[in-house]
């Protein structure tokens, strides 16, 4: 009987244990910081999201509905994407394009005046095949931070509706969420011809002429070398190059090409490639001003050069070509032939007099000397 009792007695322990333990294991959960921004706090917690954004937004989204007033809160919402996209954040967008009225289709939401915005500042927009209905409200900034919520982007939604919605800070998550969107089927694009690399290359002249103030001026190289803008450094001296070779101010810029041309990478797609130089033209225009810039959806990019103060000088098309050469070791080589022309050795100054005469910090004179040495020049 006392054996029996103990069986039983163990049996029913048992059952009691496994009735508490949790319904998954441990190993199943994420860690991360979670926050509530249901109903009235999803607005504001998502700008100040995306006017934090530093390097991407994705969104994948059921229903975008902007309506027509400019200051209704989708409009304002789309606004914060543009002013992203303009900061260099990428913003990329998954639309549903399947609902119970046929009056939306894909052709007509990517053709919306607000769609042809986001698209016009280079953001990425994909339309859903219509087979198979996208019900995300799902909004992924930074590969950090998660936006799962029930509310679409209708002024409804946001301004009448109870909507639930949680902000989750879970940079594992983020990846999970991520990789499930790349994974939608999308709608099968052509192929695109690969861009030429040489376009920007093959008539480079054989004297460049360079502003000296773009040497000398806090406002612009120093500042560049300061920042590690390589690319943005490059294209300028590009655009420079290619206005001389056609002999003209302004022009339209094969964005594709001249990231190819700039030494991107080959490997990128030729929309990363528009994306990438997009943000380096906008760099030249609003951070230094030496440049005038509109762009198209899907064309070149117009731009024109403005001229900067002062007198010029050359440089040889090997300093603009070398893709080997840190951005230091470019700026030493230009700054060399600025005080060649002048009848000045760079060799023959201290790392502090070039320091002050340009404005860059030590340290990196010392690297690029050390450069040069390292490659025998």
């Amino acid at each position: 009987m006392k054996l029996k009792c103990r069986i039983l007695i163990g049996a029913f322990i048992a059952c009691l244990v496994l009735a508490a333990a949790p319904l998954y294991s441990q190993e199943e959960f994420l860690p991360a910081r979670v926050r509530d921004i249901s109903d009235e706090a999803y607005e504001p917690a998502v700008v100040k999201l995306l006017d934090g954004a530093k390097e991407s937004i994705v969104m994948s989204m059921y229903l975008i509905s902007p309506g027509v007033d400019n200051n209704n809160p989708v409009n304002l919402l789309l606004n914060d994407l543009l002013e992203a996209r303009d900061r260099g954040v990428g913003v990329t967008l998954y639309l549903n394009t399947r609902f119970s009225s046929k009056s939306k289709d894909e052709a007509r939401i990517l053709n919306t005046p607000a769609m042809k915005k986001l698209q016009d500042a280079g953001c990425n927009l994909h339309a859903m095949k219509s087979h198979r209905r996208l019900h995300d409200k799902l909004i992924i900034v930074d590969e950090r931070y998660v936006v799962e919520a029930s509310t679409n982007w209708s002024i409804l939604a946001l301004r009448g509706n109870y909507e639930s919605a949680t902000l989750i800070d879970s940079k594992d998550l983020a990846r999970i969420k991520l990789a499930r969107v790349k994974s939608f089927i999308l709608p099968e694009t052509p192929p695109q011809e690969k861009p030429d690399k040489e376009l920007y290359i093959k008539n480079i002249p054989e004297e460049i002429s360079i502003p000296k103030a773009f040497v000398t001026d806090k406002r612009y190289l120093p500042r560049m070398v300061r920042r590690k803008a390589i690319y943005t450094t490059r294209l300028y001296l590009m655009l420079l190059a290619y206005s001389q070779s056609i002999d003209k101010r302004d022009f339209f810029v094969d964005m594709g090409a001249m990231g190819l041309s700039m030494g991107m990478p080959e490997t990128y797609e030729n929309s990363t490639l528009r994306q990438r130089v997009m943000g380096n033209l906008r760099d030249l225009k609003k951070r230094y001003r030496l440049i005038n810039v509109k762009f198209f959806y899907n064309k070149d990019a117009w731009v024109e050069l403005i001229d900067a103060p002062g007198d010029t000088f050359v440089i040889s098309p090997e300093i603009i070509l070398d893709e080997e050469s840190s951005l230091r070791g470019k700026f030493y080589l230009i700054a060399q032939a600025l005080l060649s022309s002048q009848g000045e050795d760079i060799n023959t100054m201290s790392g502090r007099e070039i320091e002050k005469r340009f404005h860059v910090y030590h340290s990196t004179i010392y690297r690029a000397r050390k450069e040069m040495e390292e490659r025998g020049e």
